[in-house]
């Protein structure tokens, strides 16, 4: 698929989600690290910090710390089982920890009440560290997971103790400590990170520009080129009064003008190469599946080259696939390139066995892809379907 079409993380409308509207690569990177090592790292606190507490537990309250160390032990097992694709699975993981946290923490009433240098409270105080960056794209899950640990901590603690809930203060305390500094170091390295992918826009966004500037300027050189070599050759002919009779000069004059028109990036200006794409999937019998993203105006020669080499993909899927359907996807990357895809699960080919007379992916295509200076690739085999590529500047 077309990664341009996946530049950002869009804010969602689900509870607890406060995303940027566009997230960059590097933020991206970072999410999906810490979200991974955040559930290892309180997994291997968890764990043997309680079976510590199960072989330090007195004797009476063996089978109670027992049946808690069970339920920590699962919790952990449960989480490192779902790690990856959180988005889809964020209420059942909440729905865990809010449990897995109530039973540590309200079951202090049966193994009895423990201070900061015990288990539950090491459980809990793990959890105010690692939830925040476990969470950066939920905060409210992030923060309020936490308090409710420390609250479940301290009501199962104040039961235990016969009402002595002011005990529990300094382990409450350190928590609460705990979780804003987790939480303020999260937004430190964030802000860090967001400041790289703003550098790593301005620089893919200046690389854009030289190349649009690279493109115009090559475009330029080869139409005065040809024009050189067409009209004006014309117009010296009919200066010098070369021959008597002027019945060729319609004709020729039709030949320079289409000449000229052939010319890749001879187009003036710039155009929206997403309405071109639009354009281009709703004039063929295909019913083609659009996924087309925010683009920005593109030289005339690019767009046009992509546009044609689209609806000649589209044509050949219509001649050749034997498919009804195909997916159209268009994108602009982190890297400041422009990426459109076009992909049919149809008959599929070998694109080094095209005979020497059907070379429109070769001269249509990747040709006037390349004269503009970007790029078309072409994946195909048989019974697998074709999928093309076209990304600018190359």
């Amino acid at each position: 698929m077309a990664e341009g079409a996946k530049t950002g993380v869009c804010a969602t409308d689900a509870p607890g989600a406060r995303l940027p509207i566009r997230v960059g690569a590097a933020e991206r990177e970072l999410i999906r690290a810490i979200e991974r090592y955040t559930v290892w790292l309180r997994a291997a606190i968890i764990m043997p910090c309680s079976l510590f507490g199960l072989l330090a537990a007195p004797a009476g309250n063996r089978p109670a710390t027992g049946l808690l160390v069970t339920v920590a032990l699962g919790w952990c097992l449960l989480r490192l089982s779902l790690l990856g694709d959180r988005e889809a699975r964020w209420p059942t993981l909440v729905a865990a920890d809010v449990s897995a946290l109530a039973v540590l923490g309200l079951g202090q009433v049966a193994a009895g009440a423990q201070n900061a240098s015990g288990w539950i409270f090491a459980a809990v105080s793990i959890t105010c560290v690692t939830y925040p960056y476990e969470w950066p794209t939920r905060p409210m899950v992030g923060v309020g997971l936490p308090l409710f640990g420390l609250a479940a901590y301290v009501l199962g603690f104040t039961l235990a103790e016969s009402g002595a809930w002011s005990a529990a203060l300094p382990a409450t305390a350190r928590g609460l400590v705990e979780l804003t500094l987790s939480r303020l170091s999260y937004l430190l390295v964030r802000s860090h990170v967001r400041t790289v992918d703003r550098v790593a826009e301005r620089v893919a966004e200046r690389r854009r520009q030289a190349a649009v500037a690279a493109a115009r300027r090559a475009g330029e050189r080869e139409y005065m080129a040809t024009l050189h070599d067409t009209a004006s050759t014309t117009l010296l002919m009919v200066a010098a009064g070369t021959g008597t009779d002027a019945r060729w000069l319609p004709e020729r004059a039709r030949q320079d003008l289409d000449e000229l028109a052939r010319v890749p990036g001879s187009e003036a200006g710039s155009v929206d190469l997403g309405s071109l794409l639009a354009t281009a999937a709703r004039h063929h019998a295909v019913e083609v599946r659009q996924d087309i993203g925010d683009l920005p105006p593109l030289p005339a020669g690019p767009a046009l080259a992509v546009f044609h080499g689209v609806r000649e993909a589209l044509t050949n899927v219509e001649r050749h696939a034997g498919v009804a359907a195909a997916e159209l996807r268009a994108g602009l990357g982190d890297d400041g390139r422009i990426t459109v895809e076009l992909r049919d699960d149809g008959r599929g080919f070998h694109p080094g066995r095209v005979p020497p007379h059907r070379r429109g992916i070769s001269r249509s295509i990747v040709e006037r892809m390349a004269s503009v200076g970007g790029r078309a690739t072409v994946a195909s085999a048989p019974g697998r379907g074709t999928t093309l590529r076209w990304t600018w500047p190359a």
